[in-house]
């Protein structure tokens, strides 16, 4: 991006439609901020200005009104841009960028740096993702920009009423329907029997989402969930770079004339097969304990009670709290709106109160030190392994059949190579096992990296010595008062850290004098804190210790 010193004037032009805006003496910061606009696919210069607060940074202008842009005509644009030594354009008919005496190469996929003469102010991040079917020239000329696109525009196109609403429930319920009446279904005792129902549930979701319809122009429901996921992630981890470079994080508005059938990001991909397999299970559950059977099992009539019945099991299933965080509606519109889903962390354009914290509920310091953000923001998201447990092309993450066969070949070729390397492992019982231990790999008594208090290092420890404990089945109230002394330890201060410090050490005497097992780590991690405590001493007093 920009270096420091004197920047060099440019001009950029906005072709949108009939109509065309220039701004000329900007420089390079704010042209390549504005054409980071196109990354997020506006269709036109209005919608492009009101995603200016997702890019600017506090070292460019609060208002994009602010720059000196003037409608001008087709002849004054290409005149002014033949004799500018550095120019750039914007063409939202045809999803284009065009780049001019530039000295170095920027590209459609880039995370940049703006940087300004005082060199105690941190450079601002700036993020440029463009779509998958918007073009970036560069080195171009000025005549190519009025030119007409050579390759046509190839954008998805979500029909989400198909994928959530009516259709969607009437074709589960249908498929369901169908599965009860079948021979397959009564010889498996799968009314009865819900484990023997996975195999029905994979059939109907499989056969949905790999079915053509005419409400889609003959597409299948799968290729809805695809086209764009890779390019919608990396305008989310914009977002969370923004934060942490102390930029606020900001929405996308909803008032876009795309918005509704914009493409789909694997969080909301995630969801979906969630929501697929609820729903699915749930109508099981309503054929064996209330549908009506007759002498030929559940009948047609059933249909219209299963449909209203998995509307109302989708209906609760996105609005119930997930996993005691955020419900999936709200993780959907986070992905909608391309913002990450941080922990406490208040987003620009959205109401709702910030998602809470990790929830505490399984005896682990390291969780516990992560809920009280002493590790800064946690962003939540899902990795959709959940997807791949069935072994079937029709829910995986990969958009072709050729893609998701090299993924299971890789995989494959990765299972050898580590099941390789462990039979060579145990072949030589004088090989070191370096991840048996959370003591196996301290080497050295250096702080972890952003660990000044080393209290994360010792947290290690402490979850490994509960680990010991519950292998013992130790009591809980034995774990808890550990998970408590630890907790007292690390977040005192001064004399009230020597009380806590001894009390902890106390009650890992305590525990290794219990169980002979834990002896050695007892005395180890008793020896660092004690270390600890001398170091503080030493920062206290000696005016030149180091940090």
């Amino acid at each position: 991006m920009a270096v420091k010193g004197e920047k060099e004037s440019a001009i950029l032009v906005v072709v949108d439609g009939a109509r065309l805006w220039m701004a000329k003496d900007l420089n390079d910061d704010i042209c390549l901020t504005i054409v980071a606009l196109a990354s997020e696919d506006p269709a036109n210069w209005e919608e492009a200005k009101s995603a200016w607060s997702r890019y600017r940074t506090r070292l460019i202008s609060e208002s994009i009104d602010a720059f000196p842009f003037e409608e001008t005509d087709r002849e004054h644009a290409l005149t002014s841009l033949r004799a500018a030594p550095i120019w750039f354009a914007i063409d939202f008919p045809h999803h284009r960028v065009f780049i001019h005496g530039m000295t170095m190469e920027v590209g459609r996929d880039a995370v940049l740096a703006a940087e300004v003469d005082d060199s105690s102010e941190k450079p601002s991040p700036l993020s440029i993702h463009l779509p998958p079917w918007w073009e970036m020239h560069e080195d171009a000329s000025a005549d190519h920009v009025f030119q007409p696109r050579s390759s046509p525009v190839v954008k998805p196109y979500v029909d989400r009423e198909v994928l959530y609403g009516d259709a969607f429930l009437e074709d589960i319920a249908n498929r369901i329907l169908s599965v009860v009446a079948s021979l397959e279904w009564r010889e498996s005792n799968a009314d009865k029997d819900e484990s023997a129902r996975h195999p029905f549930t994979v059939q109907v979701h499989r056969d949905w989402l790999m079915t053509t319809r005419t409400d889609l122009g003959g597409r299948m429901p799968r290729q809805l969930l695809h086209g764009a996921r890779n390019w919608l992630g990396l305008l989310t981890d914009s977002q969370s770079i923004r934060i942490m470079n102390g930029e606020p994080i900001v929405a996308l508005p909803v008032d876009w004339s795309g918005f509704e059938t914009a493409p789909i990001g694997s969080q909301e991909m995630i969801l979906y097969f969630d929501l697929c397999r609820e729903v699915i299970q749930a109508g099981w559950f309503w054929c064996a304990t209330e549908a009506e059977v007759g002498p030929n099992g559940v009948g047609s009539a059933s249909l219209a009670p299963l449909i209203e019945f998995l509307r109302s099991v989708k209906d609760n299933w996105l609005s119930s709290p997930f996993e005691g965080g955020a419900p999936p509606a709200s993780l959907i519109e986070y992905d909608r709106r391309r913002v990450p889903c941080g922990t406490g962390t208040a987003i620009e354009g959205i109401e709702d109160e910030p998602v809470s914290g990790h929830v505490i509920d399984c005896d682990c310091p390291i969780c516990e030190m992560m809920a009280e953000g002493m590790f800064g923001i946690g962003f939540t998201s899902l990795d959709g392994h959940q997807l791949d447990s069935d072994d079937e092309f029709a829910f995986s993450m990969a958009e072709t059949q050729e893609e998701w066969e090299k993924q299971l070949q890789e995989y494959a070729d990765f299972s050898y190579a580590m099941n390789q390397k462990s039979t060579d492992h145990d072949a030589d019982d004088e090989l070191e096992d370096v991840y048996a231990s959370a003591w196996s790999g301290i080497q050295t008594d250096e702080q972890l990296p952003g660990d000044k208090s080393g209290f994360l290092k010792k947290a290690f420890m402490v979850a490994e010595i509960i680990s010991c404990l519950k292998e013992v089945d130790a009591p809980s109230h034995e774990i808890q008062g550990l998970n408590e002394c630890f907790a007292n330890y690390r977040r005192s201060e001064g004399d009230q850290r020597l009380l806590a410090a001894s009390q902890f050490k106390e009650n890992l005497q305590t525990l290794a004098d219990r169980y002979p097992s834990l002896v050695s780590k007892s005395a180890d991690l008793q020896s660092r804190v004690d270390e600890s405590a001398r170091s503080a001493v030493c920062d206290d007093t000696d005016p030149d210790a180091p940090f």
